[in-house]
């Protein structure tokens, strides 16, 4: 008839086989709480997988990112001429800033200190700092003031604690309280804002926490150095430059001006954040595709042993096939049947798998450091993946079960 549709698209025909599969998943209960339960557990492992490969990601770009894509770090190597006096200091900025266009340039000398406040005392990491900190770091505080030029130059008694320090020394009130750092003490000014920024280092570059630190002026540590200022030893330098391209290209000039101090066995080591983070480009697309893999196996695991479950339950369902087609069922009605069996467990399966999966990324998100569970889309490229699972999944045994003979079936039944 004119306009009438093929008789495999027939929505009543899809209506009849869905109901049969639906009955039919109903009645061998345990082969479907096995391939609900194998899919579930295969979708959970991807997600988790894909969630963490976001989640590192998105931690490394931001690290970087608050590290100063502008910035280029001068770190000093322990070992590599301090014993001769001769460790990362000013005069190496200097010489750089001669020939460079240095916009400016932080000191930092780190430690780690037993602090002693109205509390019981705590281990925290102290950082003398000399130039403008909070341009370069993109620190900020929340109670009190920075730490300001005056104080740095006539190196003040004076501190700024980080968010979690407050809390560590039980400080209800932490402006104008006092701490005792070694043989010293500081008067606190001011209270930093958390950072979102991890802990850990990024690639080459030093690892600042300022959440948990103590900032005091250089040359006001608990134990300074008897060196003038242009000798002052430091930890860690920064020099920050006005756009990305500059400080890519002063990262690469620094050991070809400065040799002798900036080379590769030199005491003094050249960090870029740039640098870094074109190098996690690179190595990101190799680990990338190990978690395809891993993630391609694991669904291809599962779908395989559900193929395997459907497969012999058509081998016990030969006699209820052989009745349906002895009624006037077609092969192409078995064959929607089964794959419309599996339709429905890829989509009850992976759809709970999935949101299992997302929850654990979800709970274990640490929002103190801006994390984020799975994007929207990975999430739906998942869901797709679920049905496109489900669809292959019902190819090997809706074929084994369209190849019954309908007359030997009844006769073995």
């Amino acid at each position: 008839m004119p306009g009438a549709q093929p008789a495999s698209t027939r929505p009543g025909e899809v209506g009849r086989a869905l109901e049969a599969a639906v009955d039919s998943l109903r009645t061998d209960r345990v082969r479907t709480r096995a391939a609900l339960v194998a899919l579930a557990l295969a979708m959970a492992i991807v997600v988790c997988l894909t969630t963490l490969v976001e989640r590192g990601r998105a931690a490394t770009i931001r690290s970087l990112e608050r590290a100063g894509l502008k910035n280029v770090y001068l770190v000093h190597r322990p070992g590599s001429g301090a014993e001769e006096g001769r460790g990362l200091g000013f005069d190496d900025v200097d010489r750089l800033r001669a020939v460079l266009p240095v916009r400016a340039a932080v000191g930092v000398r780190m430690s780690r200190h037993t602090v002693l406040a109205s509390g019981a005392p705590f281990e925290a990491p102290l950082y003398a700092v000399s130039g403008p900190v909070a341009a370069l770091f993109s620190t900020r505080v929340r109670a009190g003031r920075p730490l300001g030029g005056l104080d740095l130059a006539r190196k003040s008694p004076y501190c700024v604690i980080g968010s979690s320090v407050a809390r560590a020394a039980r400080l209800s009130s932490p402006i104008g309280s006092v701490l005792a750092v070694g043989a010293r003490t500081y008067e606190v000014v001011g209270e930093l804002a958390p950072a979102a920024v991890e802990g850990a280092s990024a690639g080459e570059l030093p690892s600042f926490d300022w959440n948990r630190a103590i900032v005091v002026p250089l040359g006001a540590e608990p134990e300074p150095a008897a060196e003038p200022d242009g000798r002052y030893p430091l930890d860690v330098a920064v020099l920050a430059f006005s756009s990305v391209a500059e400080a890519d290209a002063a990262a690469a000039a620094a050991p070809r001006i400065d040799p002798s101090r900036c080379g590769p066995a030199a005491p003094v080591r050249v960090a870029s954040p740039i640098q870094t983070l074109r190098q996690y480009r690179q190595a990101r697309g190799t680990f990338d595709r190990i978690v395809l893999v891993v993630g391609l196996l694991t669904a291809a695991s599962a779908v395989l042993g559900i193929s395997n479950l459907l497969s012999a339950s058509v081998l016990a369902r030969r006699k209820e096939i052989g009745l349906r087609r002895a009624v006037g069922a077609r092969t192409r009605d078995i064959v929607l049947q089964f794959r419309l069996e599996a339709a429905l467990l890829g989509a009850l399966g992976g759809g709970a798998g999935l949101f299992a999966g997302w929850l654990l990324g979800l709970a274990s998100v640490d929002r103190s450091a801006g994390g984020s569970s799975l994007s929207l889309l990975s999430f739906s490229a998942l869901a797709i993946a679920c049905l496109a699972a489900g669809a292959i999944t019902g190819i090997r045994p809706s074929r084994r079960a369209a190849r019954i003979d309908p007359a030997a079936a009844l006769r073995e039944g």
